[in-house]
């Protein structure tokens, strides 16, 4: 599913993010072991996939969006600026998704934040990615 996401829509994110943090956080204290944070790689594969990919790389000739996107088995965002990509880095990171990040700013959003997102080359690799 493709979802596009307008700078209202990413500051909307941005909030549901912290929301979600601070209900994890107040009912994992109760589920939780001594390991409860462990994770293999088993439990890695069972999360959702995102890609966060530039838009400029997300494009396809005229179209603003690839339409290859609309039919991948990932949640999608396609940030314009540094500001978007970092807002959707740490937004699906927050939600426990494995992020892949295509493009300059995806991958420098992903650094800046500390976020362990997966690199991949271009639309191409994200598509990949997300098989």
């Amino acid at each position: 599913m493709l979802i596009r996401m307008t700078l209202l829509g990413t500051h909307i994110a941005a909030v549901l993010a912290a929301g979600a943090v601070a209900t994890g956080a107040a009912f994992g204290a109760e589920a939780g072991g001594a390991d409860a944070g462990a994770r293999t790689g088993a439990d890695d594969m069972s999360k959702p996939t995102a890609l966060v990919v530039d838009a400029s790389l997300a494009r396809d000739g005229r179209d603003l969006v690839d339409n290859r996107l609309e039919n991948v088995d990932a949640a999608v965002r396609l940030p314009r600026d540094a500001t978007e990509a970092r807002t959707n880095v740490r937004y699906f990171d927050e939600l426990d998704y494995r992020v892949y990040v295509a493009g300059a700013r995806a991958t420098a959003a992903a650094k800046a934040t500390g976020v362990d997102a997966t690199p991949v080359d271009g639309l191409d690799g994200a598509l990949a990615a997300a098989r």
